[in-house]
């Protein structure tokens, strides 16, 4: 029986054309700009097929955070769980965990079967205000990025993973970058949109010991909402896809400059609006 099921698998897979799969843990936002509506836009503009484990569920748009509810820990983990027991998924991103018992439950999958973890640590909210208990934060720093290929914070978020204040100098966030590629993150990409001056953008990847800097023109709008969400799942479906790290976060790099460009002239909502990475 066993050999008759696997033959027809075989047949199978040799009739239908391999279909990448990539697998977001994040939260809703109902503005539908963020975090996991913001991920299964970028993983779409990539080709790849995304799936979710929903972390909490806000009640939030352009202009403001009212409030949020997190999905119980075991819930989350079972929906990520139902979807590896199923689906081919070849990659996989963190982004707004929340709670300690969330950290803590991804990061036991993490460790055991998360296929090439991209960890978004979403830590601070648009105003730069910690979004998670201390407890989370540490939960995240120890046990979740040792068990990631890639690591994606701002500026800030790295700033509170070390433990300091990065002030906006490039070589401060090449010494925080190094420091948690040490925990053992193949990539680490220090990214610098939350600095609201200047005309360029510059991001830090450290890779292998190397580093690196992307800089791409800054775009005058407001319409920034889900960037780094967008960026992160971009360089996941890349993963998912067989592209190498370097290659990956290059072409999420220019994804996202792209969508903030063709996002840059929308009127949606009163504040923030999204970027818009499907149109391109």
């Amino acid at each position: 029986m066993a050999g008759a099921i696997a033959s027809e698998n075989r047949r199978r897979s040799a009739q239908h054309a391999w279909w990448p799969a990539a697998l977001t843990i994040a939260g809703a936002d109902s503005s539908g700009g963020a975090g996991l509506a913001a991920d299964l836009r970028a993983f779409a503009a990539c080709g790849v097929h995304g799936t979710f484990a929903l972390t909490l569920v806000s009640a939030q748009n352009t202009a403001e955070f009212r409030t949020a509810q997190p999905v119980d820990a075991e819930l989350v983990a079972a929906q990520v769980h139902a979807v590896l027991d199923d689906m081919p998924v070849a990659a996989s991103k963190t982004g707004l965990l929340l709670t300690a018992e969330t950290v803590a439950a991804v990061a036991s999958i993490a460790a055991r079967r998360l296929p090439q973890l991209v960890v978004d640590p979403v830590l601070v909210d648009g105003a730069g205000e910690p979004m998670l208990s201390a407890e989370a934060e540490r939960s995240v720093a120890t046990r979740l990025l040792p068990n990631a290929r890639v690591v994606t914070p701002n500026h800030l978020e790295a700033g509170r993973l070390v433990g300091r204040d990065l002030g906006d100098e490039v070589e401060s966030w090449i010494e925080a970058a190094r420091e948690l590629a040490a925990t053992g993150p193949e990539a680490v990409v220090v990214t610098g949109g939350r600095l609201r001056t200047g005309e360029t953008i510059t991001d830090v990847v450290i890779q292998n010991g190397g580093v690196r800097l992307l800089s791409a023109p800054r775009v005058e709008t407001r319409n920034v909402r889900g960037s780094g969400d967008v960026f992160s799942a971009a360089i996941c479906a890349e993963l998912a896809k067989g592209t190498d790290v370097d290659r990956a976060i290059d072409r999420a790099h220019d994804l996202t400059a792209r969508a903030l460009s063709a996002g840059a002239d929308r009127l949606l909502g009163s504040g923030r609006g999204p970027v818009d990475p499907l149109s391109l």
